[in-house]
């Protein structure tokens, strides 16, 4: 079916109301990935709202005095339509003064996805693959194969691999519900109980040494598991069903049905295992493809052995047990023969200095590591493919900043180094200098409970980018940089250097940001963001401010901002959380990101559009960024 986006302008003997419906949220033709409700937002344009009326697909929905709306509504699947109409009344409480034609009238269409459906009964069907990669296997021995499909349930259900396996047994799962990320993370906490999903059927296969094959699809099969039993049991039920009777039919002229994979299979691939080289400066290595972020800041010419590839994604061996996924376009092959290096630590030391200590661990070549912080003051270093030989570990007597140095080999291939500092960690880096790993412990700033000549870096997010857009068009980028600007003028005035990453509506590249804070050796960095929630999720309930942050070294910085702002904006505390973003992700400070109130919200976008709020908000940070110092510093 066509879009509909429509705007109709009635002309009303009694009024001369120029009114303009816009809806700033969905767009039209959006694929609104709701479950069951989701949120629409926008403005009636520049009109005395007393006197109107806004009904949304008959609901009446409030109007803010700036002219802005929003609503949660109820959606069904499939094409929906958003039908708007504003209305001139008189100012009745009861709203009995409604005219019968809107003034203005809108219609957006936009599309529920359809969650998934049990097969009916009475088919012999197979719907095709469940929770399947988005692309091929490339397998090796002692991988685990886990298949599954959807199809009609109570059958009998196998798969085969050509030339591998001729009936991998698979059983069916218990109703699966269909959970929605956006209301388990950012909604009320509850995962919503949607439509319960049968005829789940899953197995797997664990790789032999002698398997092989390229390209293969799994092949899957559903059967009746008795078809005798079967047919007299449906007899008793259902004697008079013609959709049964069908089904009969169908189970005596083809008994069994089956259908291949979306996705191919190479198990043992000659060219398989092979070595492959880091060409990004800041790879990122991976629990699984696309997949939650075991280690960060791999640099360019680290070495891994790939093992195995799903969907563009290679799977690297690390060590005996433990392996990781890169990005198979960021990382360059190596000629068959060539292996990661192997090293032996033979000794450690460390070097201080005046603002950090300095950790040296000579290798043969660049190994993937991996930078654990066990708590505020202790920190693991992990090195892979590599063995102790380690009978020295040599302290610069000096640094009052380390108090136990000492390694431990957990497996074969894993080396770790732990660090107990004499205070809590502030900051560090991990880098190599030829085949020679570095580790950098940043310390605190002198004169710590002061803010004078601290290095802060305020963040204003998004520019080109206009983030998230209020009701009344009120960007986040705009709302964002005048907030960023009260911050740093209250920062300068107590005497701290403070770098804006921007100070107007240039474009600023997302991964630029951390790059400036770094170029100017930043003691701390704080991203300033403003709300929304996603499909799905109640606005109205699910709002106010919260802070982020990343790394553990971090939370103090968060917790300490959150609590200020709660108490000066007097908004919902919408949560403190770890998020894996990019301006958080970065180790050498404390960086944290805050959403200082909600655009979506009319009177939270409101509130943002003035002085009094911004400036409420700049106190608030700076308050917490002090209140941090001074904690740090009492520790």
């Amino acid at each position: 079916m066509p879009i509909v986006f429509s705007l109709i302008i009635f002309s009303v003997a009694v009024s001369a109301v120029a009114a303009e419906l816009t809806v700033v949220y969905p767009k039209p033709g959006q694929v609104v990935g709701a479950v069951d409700s989701t949120f629409i937002l926008g403005n009636v344009g520049d009109i005395d709202v007393r006197d109107h009326a806004l009904l949304i697909n008959n609901h009446e929905v409030s109007l803010h005095k700036d002219g802005g709306f929003l609503a949660f509504l109820p959606v069904t699947p499939g094409e929906f339509v958003f039908e708007l109409r504003l209305f001139e009344q008189t100012r009745k409480k009861d709203h009995a003064g409604l005219l019968n034609l809107p003034v203005s009238s809108l219609d957006l269409a936009v599309t529920i996805p359809r969650p998934l459906q049990t097969l009916p009964d009475s088919s012999l069907a197979i719907a095709g693959d469940y929770r399947a990669p988005l692309g091929d296997y490339v397998l090796t021995t002692g991988d685990r194969l886990r298949i599954s499909f959807r199809g009609t349930p109570g059958l009998q259900a196998w798969a085969s691999i050509p030339d591998v396996a001729d009936s991998i047994p698979m059983a069916e799962l218990p109703p699966r519900t269909q959970p929605y990320w956006g209301e388990s993370v950012f909604g009320a906490g509850a995962v919503p109980e949607s439509v319960m999903v049968g005829g789940i059927y899953a197995g797997f296969h664990d790789v032999r040494a002698d398997d092989q094959v390229i390209d293969a699809p799994v092949i899957y099969n559903l059967a009746a598991p008795d078809p005798i039993a079967l047919i007299s049991q449906i007899i008793d039920v259902y004697p008079d069903s013609s959709a049964y009777a069908a089904l009969l039919t169908r189970l005596h002229q083809n008994p069994r049905v089956e259908l291949e994979s979306a996705y191919r299979v190479s198990i043992n691939a000659p060219e398989y295992p092979f070595a492959v080289r880091f060409m990004d400066t800041v790879q990122i290595v991976r629990h699984g493809p696309a997949k939650g972020y075991l280690s960060i800041f791999q640099p360019e010419g680290v070495m891994a052995q790939v093992v195995g590839t799903e969907n563009g994604w290679h799977k690297v061996k690390l060590s005996a047990t433990r392996f990781g996924w890169v990005d198979a376009t960021l990382v360059e092959p190596l000629p068959k023969g060539i292996l990661p290096p192997k090293s032996h630590v033979r000794a450690v030391r460390t070097y201080t200095d005046d603002d950090r200590v300095l950790l040296e661990i000579p290798l043969s070549g660049k190994h993937p590591f991996r930078i654990i912080e066990d708590d505020r003051s202790t920190i693991r270093i992990q090195l892979f493919g590599v063995t102790s030989d380690t009978d020295w570990i040599r302290y610069d007597f000096s640094d009052p900043l380390i108090d136990l140095a000492s390694w431990l080999q957990p497996e074969p291939d894993l080396y770790e180094f732990k660090l107990t500092l004499t205070e809590k960690i502030w900051g560090y880096d991990a880098y190599y200098t030829g085949n020679t790993f570095y580790f950098e412990l940043k310390k605190p700033p002198p004169k710590l409970r002061k803010l004078k000549r601290k290095s802060i870096v305020i963040d204003p997010g998004h520019s080109f980018d206009p983030g998230a857009i209020g009701p009344t068009g009120l960007t986040e980028a705009e709302a964002n940089l005048e907030i960023a600007l009260v911050i740093a003028d209250k920062l300068r005035r107590k005497g701290a250097d403070v770098i804006l990453t921007r100070d107007d509506a240039r474009d600023l590249p997302l991964y630029d940001r951390p790059a400036i804070a770094k170029l100017h050796d930043a003691d701390l960095f704080v991203s300033i963001h403003n709300n929304a929630v996603p499909d799905g999720v109640n606005p109205f309930t699910n709002n106010g401010v919260s802070s982020y942050y990343y790394h553990l070294h971090s939370i103090d910085l968060a917790r300490s901002i959150q609590k200020e702002l709660i108490k000066a904006t007097k908004l919902p505390d919408f949560g403190l959380y770890h998020g894996n973003l990019a301006v958080a992700r970065p180790t050498q400070y404390p960086a944290v990101l805050i959403e200082c109130a909600f655009m979506i919200v009319p009177e939270q976008e409101a509130l943002l559009k003035t002085d009094k709020y911004r400036k409420k908000v700049a106190g608030a940070v700076v308050k917490g960024i002090e209140n941090f110092l001074k904690e740090f510093d009492d520790d």
